[in-house]
């Protein structure tokens, strides 16, 4: 457990025994969720390492966080579209030593803390809160996208899941929203976790997406990839394919390149591949930026077109957006410096 009591040691039997097949404590699933605490306590007194993406400051309902606002003009249009996060559970199947949501996620019942989120104070939101929610996206037109996320939306029970889910789905059909996302790892932290209920339940959703996070080529087993095709075949779900550039465990070319080929396979996206947030936990598994972009350099002309979507990104702290990194073996590129969306300049 981390010093301000978050991010508990915790993984699934099935995660257990790949561990053990996979080279133990320093292979590259073992690394993701074995606690180093020396390591991840070493910069806990860093300033902003809690939360560097500023989440806290934009929830504007219950779990609601609305950092990628859109715009309506002076006659009511919408010219912006925007799209929220909606946190449901703190809770994971296991739990992965980087998570940029430690300060909240897993934290025992009860536990005091200075976060204001919402799932830092309780497991699951209310009927009430959920209400809010639901009551915010209708007054907010140029809201058209969420994202379910947490901790893992898939591992909540049930009737809990559903109402939120067939709430949307409300939404959806009455125009309301257009696109629902669901971000989880369980696929990847414990397969046997998902059940018939969760396949018929996003296959209610309109074109469902699934945002899976997946970093390395051995969390891609057999039963895994059952649970994916399960996925799109009754779900009929697009799945996009997230992964974290991680030291130890995948800065390699050839690894990120077996990884995506093994996606593409089995018919998932590379969507995005991105450094790990700042958060002081993780600090030990940053990948310096010109190394990254080094591999990412080298890494793209290995791939086929459909192989090859993922952008390279960076989730801007303190900052605002998502910046793709050029391709530096193409382009004659200052990696030390960027703008995000809003003009504001970094240095990386």
């Amino acid at each position: 457990m981390l010093p301000h009591g978050g991010l508990p040691e915790s993984i699934s039997p099935y995660l257990l025994d790949l561990i053990g097949k996979t080279g133990g404590p320093k292979g590259p699933i073992g690394l993701q969720f074995i606690a180093q605490p020396e390591k991840e306590k070493r910069y806990s007194k860093v300033k902003g390492g809690l939360d560097p993406l500023n989440e806290d400051l934009h929830e504007i309902a219950p779990g609601v966080i609305y950092k990628y606002r859109g715009k309506i003009n002076k006659k009511g249009t919408v010219t912006q579209y925007g799209r929220i996060l909606w946190t449901v559970t703190r809770l994971c199947a296991s739990y992965c030593r980087f998570c940029t949501r430690g300060r909240e996620v897993g934290l025992p019942p009860m536990h005091k803390t200075n976060s204001t989120a919402t799932i830092a104070h309780k497991f699951f939101l209310s009927d009430e809160e959920i209400e809010q929610v639901f009551t915010l996206l209708k007054s907010h037109p140029e809201i058209n996208e969420v994202i379910l996320s947490g901790g893992d939306p898939l591992t909540a029970p049930e009737p809990y899941l559903t109402k939120i889910i067939q709430g949307l789905v409300k939404l959806q059909k009455q125009g309301h929203i257009d696109i629902i996302r669901i971000g989880s790892r369980l696929p990847v932290h414990n397969p046997s976790a998902v059940k018939g209920w969760h396949y018929k339940l996003l296959a209610e959703i309109k074109n469902p997406y699934i945002m899976l996070h997946i970093n390395h080529p051995a969390e891609l087993t057999e039963q895994t990839k059952e649970v994916l095709y399960n996925f799109r075949k009754i779900s009929l779900a697009t799945i996009l394919a997230q992964t974290v550039f991680l030291k130890g465990v995948n800065d390699s070319e050839d690894t990120l390149h077996e990884l995506f080929i093994n996606l593409t396979k089995e018919g998932i996206r590379p969507y995005y591949l991105l450094n790990n947030d700042p958060v002081y936990w993780a600090r030990h598994f940053t990948v310096p930026m010109k190394r990254a972009a080094k591999i990412w350099g080298k890494l793209r002309p290995r791939l086929s077109g459909i192989a090859d979507t993922a952008k390279f990104i960076i989730d801007v702290a303190d900052g605002y957006g998502k910046v793709a990194v050029p391709e530096g073996n193409s382009w004659k590129v200052d990696l030390s410096q960027y703008r995000d969306f809003k003009g504001k300049k970094h240095r990386t």
